[in-house]
């Protein structure tokens, strides 16, 4: 697992990766209350517990990231670190080697992990299956991508499924034997990597496949049983520009989209003893911190050549075809 120290990881891909592990065992973080870190590090978050330092110790740990540098971490950084770091336990995962004049951590509240152990402990993972590691294309041999295992990361255009048969839709409309000619539509696909935040704060780490369907005005989660297996060679039709929604809007409404409720086990106590009941709890998508990629998506649709209109083959509604994406039935 050398290339992990050989082609360091963008700041952004290491974090994800650490973000997911943690996940993946179980260790919710919430926000730190550190407004302004030492410069160099980066605190990701709080856990209540981390297992893998200490499965017995239930306390909570700060967890820091310091980022890949050509230069090593020097003892002036650390200081800086120890004097503005908060009281408590701290977890530090460091891309950077320590330099020869710094001090070794002494104290049992602070655990360091250098490239060496990063590496490995991700290593395991990859190894594991918790984590897909892989080359997109037009990357440097060595310099690896993580994924969790269970949805890879995918931007490669794709198509849909029709949702329905169009010869019944037109035999039910009184339009038995119309001429249609197969197109696609124009739409986008949505990866969005981003924390769903509890009211306690704990926070959750996960990714979605969102489409932005311009011909319907709406957002949608991808099914991935409604993918086609490969994109037919058709011709392709845009909406108008104005259809597609600008970035602020796009970001409120995927927000509105991605937030949950979700059952919490609540212990009370009353006069007969405690209590145990199930509440549901709103969790809410920090759009602030969340990463978007968009990536081509293409709809099915039919040319109606007896009344010029384009048949949605999701929706089943028609448009015109001059691209306007309003409907006319």
């Amino acid at each position: 697992m050398g290339s992990f120290q050989n082609h360091p990881f963008p700041p952004s891909i290491m974090e994800s990766a650490i973000r997911k592990l943690l996940e993946n065992r179980a260790v919710n973080l919430r926000p730190s209350p550190v407004e302004s870190p030492p410069h160099g590090f980066i605190c990701i978050g709080i856990a209540k517990r981390v297992p893998d330092l200490h499965p017995s110790d239930n306390r909570e740990v700060f967890v820091w990231h310091v980022p890949s540098d050509l230069l090593s971490l020097s003892e002036q950084e650390l200081e800086r670190w120890r004097v503005d770091a908060p009281k408590g336990r701290h977890w530090i995962l460091s891309e950077r080697e320590l330099s020869p004049d710094s001090s070794p951590f002494n104290s049992s509240d602070v655990i360091f992990w250098g490239p060496d152990s990063i590496s490995n402990w991700i290593g395991q993972a990859v190894l594991s299956g918790e984590l897909v590691a892989r080359n997109p294309d037009g990357m440097p041999k060595g310099d690896l991508l993580l994924s969790d295992s269970d949805n890879p990361d995918n931007c490669e255009p794709i198509s849909l499924k029709p949702a329905f048969d169009p010869a019944y839709w037109l035999a039910h409309r009184g339009m038995e034997g119309s001429v249609i000619t197969p197109v696609l539509l124009n739409a986008k696909l949505w990866t969005v990597t981003g924390d769903l935040v509890a009211p306690s704060l704990d926070v959750e780490r996960d990714h979605w496949s969102v489409i932005e369907d311009p011909w319907s005005a709406c957002l949608r989660m991808l099914d991935y049983s409604d993918q086609a297996n490969n994109i037919p060679d058709l011709r392709t039709i845009s909406p108008a520009d104005e259809s597609w929604l600008p970035e602020s809007r796009l970001h409120m409404e995927i927000q509105k989209l991605l937030e949950v409720r979700k059952r919490s086990r609540v212990e009370e106590t009353d006069s007969s003893g405690p209590v145990k009941s199930m509440l549901l709890e709103k969790w809410s998508f920090r759009k602030e911190s969340a990463q978007f990629h968009e990536s081509a998506l293409f709809i099915p649709g039919w040319i109606i050549q007896t009344t010029g209109k384009i048949l949605h083959g999701s929706n089943g509604r028609t448009y015109n075809l001059d691209a306007s994406p309003s409907a006319t039935t």
